[in-house]
């Protein structure tokens, strides 16, 4: 398969369960990818507040909530919820190519 110049491969399409969240290690980077119905979200992988793996906490209604201390974040922009003062996660583009996933080379968050 040949990757598209400005991209990189993040995991295969069919290792994404919709619904349930997947850790991957990008650049040093730990990346949260999420299926949510045919699209792909790519998120920052560890909570702002004390670095936990997010991708071990639960997703209920479009939010994910960190499995230390319960700080959600929304999935469609990585903002924090109510109860908490954090930075938005990260997000990332992603691109689906030949059934693999696939972020941004090198690893830059949208704006």
């Amino acid at each position: 398969m040949q990757v598209p110049a400005g991209w990189q491969v993040a995991a295969r399409l069919e290792a994404l369960e919709d619904g349930v969240a997947k850790d991957v290690l990008i650049a040093r980077q730990l990346i949260l990818l999420l299926r949510e119905g045919g699209e792909v979200l790519a998120l920052q992988g560890s909570c702002p507040h004390q670095f936990a793996r997010l991708a071990q906490g639960q997703i209920v209604k479009g939010w994910i909530e960190c499995p230390h201390h319960r700080a959600r974040f929304r999935l469609s922009d990585g903002v924090c919820g109510s109860g908490w003062k954090l930075p938005a996660l990260k997000r990332y583009a992603t691109k689906l190519h030949e059934g693999m996933v696939l972020l941004p080379d090198p690893l830059v968050p949208l704006s």
